[in-house]
C-alpha cells in the first residue's frame, strides 16, 4: 500500500509540474493592464480572455496583424462580455506608446457618428466604440446596433478608460496652431507604408521610398503634413528624392524644417 501511495504521489507531482510549465508558457496579463471585472460592471458576465502578443497576433487577425506590428504592438486581450442584455467583444490593445496607440486608432476609425467624452480620442458608430487613451487602443463591438448597445458599450469603455492613467499623445507639438477639434476629426498618424495606405492613400506615391519616419497628416482645405525622421540623414534623403528645398519657394507646397529631424509641409489639395 505504501508503494502504491508513493506511486500516486509521484504521478501527482509530475502532473503539477507539467501544468506549471504549461502555464509559464502562456501569455500573462500584466498587473497594470486595464482589465474590468464585476466590481466595475455589476451584473456582467465575463468569458475567459484570449491573449496575443508579438507575432502571435497573426493567429487572431491574420490579414491585419502587419499594420499593428508596423506601429509597434505589445499585446492584446480579447474578452467577450454579456452585459445589459447584449453581447460585446472587447479588444484592449497595448501598443508601445501613446503615438503608436493613436496611430492605430486614427487609421481604424471610420465615419464616426459621435465622439463621446470617454477619452480625448473616441469614435462611436452603431456597432462599435473605439477609444484611444495613453498607450491603449480599445475596440468594443456589439452585434445588433441598438441604442441599448451604445449605452452598454459606453459603460464598458468608461470602466476601461478609467483604469488608464498614462499620458496622452500631444498632437499640438506636431501641428502648432491647428485647433484640437480639427485634429480630433481629421488627423491620422502613420509609422510606415501600411499606415499611409490605410490612412492617407492619396499620399502613397509621395512617401514611396521613405523609411524610418512618423507622419502626422491633417486633411482639410489644405493638407498639412508633419514628418519626423529618425535622423537628419533620412530627412535630407527624403528632400533629395522629391527635389525639395526648404529655402526655395515651390508651387503648391510650403516647407518648414524644425531642428534636424522634423519637417512640416503644407500642400494644396
Amino acid at each position: 500500500m505504501a508503494r502504491s501511495n508513493n506511486y500516486i504521489t509521484k504521478k501527482t507531482l509530475v502532473f503539477l509540474i507539467l501544468i506549471f510549465n504549461l502555464n509559464s508558457l502562456l501569455p500573462q496579463i500584466p498587473g497594470d493592464f486595464p482589465m474590468v471585472t464585476n466590481d466595475d460592471l455589476p451584473g456582467a458576465r465575463f468569458y475567459q480572455p484570449r491573449i496575443f502578443n508579438g507575432t502571435s497576433l497573426f493567429g487572431y487577425i491574420d490579414g491585419g496583424a502587419e499594420l499593428y506590428l508596423e506601429y509597434g504592438f505589445s499585446m492584446v486581450t480579447v474578452t467577450e462580455i454579456d452585459y445589459m442584455g447584449g453581447k460585446y467583444k472587447t479588444e484592449i490593445y497595448r501598443m508601445n506608446g501613446p503615438e503608436e496607440a493613436f496611430g492605430i486608432f486614427s487609421v481604424s476609425k471610420f465615419r464616426c457618428a459621435g465622439m463621446p467624452p470617454v477619452s480625448d480620442f473616441t469614435c462611436q458608430t452603431k456597432y462599435q466604440l473605439q477609444i484611444c487613451k495613453g498607450p491603449y487602443y480599445i475596440s468594443i463591438i456589439n452585434r445588433t446596433g441598438t441604442r441599448n448597445d451604445s449605452i452598454a458599450s459606453l459603460k464598458i469603455g468608461e470602466a476601461i478608460a478609467g483604469k488608464i492613467k498614462d499620458e496622452q499623445i500631444n498632437l499640438s507639438f506636431w501641428m502648432p496652431g491647428v485647433p484640437i477639434s480639427e485634429l480630433k476629426q481629421n488627423c491620422i498618424l502613420a509609422r510606415g507604408k501600411l499606415g499611409i495606405v490605410n490612412g492617407s492613400p492619396d499620399l502613397e506615391d509621395f512617401f514611396s521610398g521613405a523609411s524610418n519616419f512618423t507622419a502626422v497628416i491633417v486633411s482639410g482645405s489644405k493638407k498639412l503634413v508633419a514628418i519626423r525622421f529618425d535622423s537628419g540623414e533620412s530627412l535630407e534623403k527624403f528632400l533629395v528624392m522629391h527635389n525639395l528645398k526648404t529655402d526655395t519657394p515651390q508651387s503648391g507646397i510650403r516647407l518648414k524644417k524644425t531642428g534636424d529631424v522634423l519637417l512640416n509641409i503644407e500642400m494644396e489639395n
